[in-house]
């Protein structure tokens, strides 16, 4: 029976927008999840979903146990969250006064990144996207950046005391961009569409957008407001998100505790329920107590443990990482290691589907880019013509030129005098 209600859930999913309420499943990023399931939507992350409220919480690391007096190290494997143990070796590599083991991987730099190979340490470019240029068109590498871009080899362009090649684009603020087109700069802006919310709406401007877009009411929660998909914790035992407007809250319920001989019940700082810790050897740590046995990621790449009421910390080093055809290494905020990403999603534009990063013309004077599954439009934006002028507009071109001469005004004014 159950199975069957499932399986009818599904056949309906297609009908329900990624907005519409499903009660006893949840909606995360466009995708149903059964009531009771879990997920990992990316590996430091893990969410739940209770009736048609999806909870997530970062994931928790368990202690590896590494003996750091006979030399073991923490290592963060290849996409990985958690360290591990790893036995040093003779095989490890001095780099800059710190030790890195056998096959790990580091980046001195944003642009560079090294590897540990059998005591060998080998650094090279970090990887860029395959990119391949027209005839007329070859790669170069513009200032401050790692990867390289398309140029010609016409006359450059001075812009605001710094200096672009020919076919070289750059972005003066974030709803703009500008190219070197034969020593002359040409400019566009981001095009911003009328846009009709609905009455539990509000049109809004999101940090780093360009435009305003209608966003669902925030929910108010003890004063504070959340905006639509926020979360946030209400009291230890109490999850909230906010959901249209409406706070849609859970509320853990505990299990019953049984700790072996030589524990004890405790309440960790934090957390809803009761765990067991040793009697003897805690930790007293910025203001919190942490138990023998506890690990914790303090900072960064930093992972410490409380053990027998000494607390221990290492610094955990970087996995070797090959990414495969179609994906791409990637560094996230708050993440000691960087990843394989092959999510780019598509954009849908008047019945087309473009790639992300994709790029094409809607009318003479429009184009169109595809970044992170949203669609931006930049119009051409024109010079000012000078007094005393006349503006003539071409077929094909999207601004008109100024020509010397009688402006159309005092044509007709002079018209009107003779």
């Amino acid at each position: 029976m159950a199975r069957a209600w499932w399986m009818l859930v599904c056949a309906l999913a297609g009908t329900l927008s990624g907005r519409a309420p499903v009660h006893g499943a949840c909606v995360f990023e466009g995708r149903l999840h059964a009531n009771n399931t879990s997920w990992r939507p990316e590996s430091c992350q893990e969410c739940t979903c209770h009736g048609d409220v999806a909870i997530c919480r970062p994931g928790i690391c368990r202690n590896p146990l590494c003996d750091f007096q006979r030399g073991e190290r923490l290592r963060i494997p290849a996409n990985k969250c958690c360290p591990e143990c790893v036995s040093s070796s003779e095989a490890s590599c001095q780099y800059e006064g710190l030790v890195y083991g056998h096959d790990s991987q580091w980046s001195p730099s944003p642009c560079s990144q090294c590897v540990c190979s059998g005591g060998v340490v080998s650094c090279s470019a970090r990887p860029c996207p395959p990119l391949s240029c027209p005839g007329n068109q070859s790669l170069f590498v513009p200032a401050g950046e790692c990867c390289p871009k398309c140029g010609r080899d016409g006359a450059s362009c001075s812009w605001q005391g710094a200096l672009y090649r020919d076919g070289e684009e750059w972005a003066p603020s974030l709803c703009s961009r500008c190219a070197c087109g034969g020593g002359e700069v040409r400019c566009s802006v981001a095009e911003c569409r009328p846009v009709a919310c609905k009455p539990h709406e509000n049109l809004v401007i999101q940090p780093g957008r360009c435009c305003p877009e209608c966003v669902s009411n925030p929910c108010l929660s003890a004063g504070t407001q959340h905006q639509h998909g926020e979360q946030w914790q209400k009291n230890a035992c109490t999850t909230c998100v906010c959901d249209r407007g409406q706070s849609k809250c859970h509320t853990h319920t505990c299990q019953p505790v049984t700790c072996d001989k030589g524990q004890t019940k405790v309440r960790r700082a934090g957390q809803c329920c009761d765990g067991c810790a040793a009697v003897e050897g805690s930790c007293p740590y910025e203001g919190v107590v942490r138990y023998h046995g506890d690990t914790w990621n303090a900072t960064g790449c930093e992972f410490c443990a409380c053990v027998r009421g000494q607390v221990v910390c290492q610094r955990a080093e970087c996995g070797r990482v090959e990414c495969p055809q179609g994906s791409e290494l990637v560094d996230l905020p708050g993440r000691c290691c960087p990843h394989c990403s092959s999510q780019k999603p598509s954009c849908l534009h008047k019945g087309g589907s473009y790639k992300d990063l994709a790029r094409w013309m809607d009318g003479g004077c429009r184009e169109c880019e595809c970044r992170g599954g949203r669609v931006t439009c930049y119009l051409r934006s024109c010079p000012t013509c000078p007094p005393g002028t006349l503006l003539v507009s071409r077929e094909g071109e999207c601004c008109p030129e100024c020509h010397p001469g009688t402006s159309l005004t005092q044509r007709m004014l002079g018209e009107r005098i003779t």
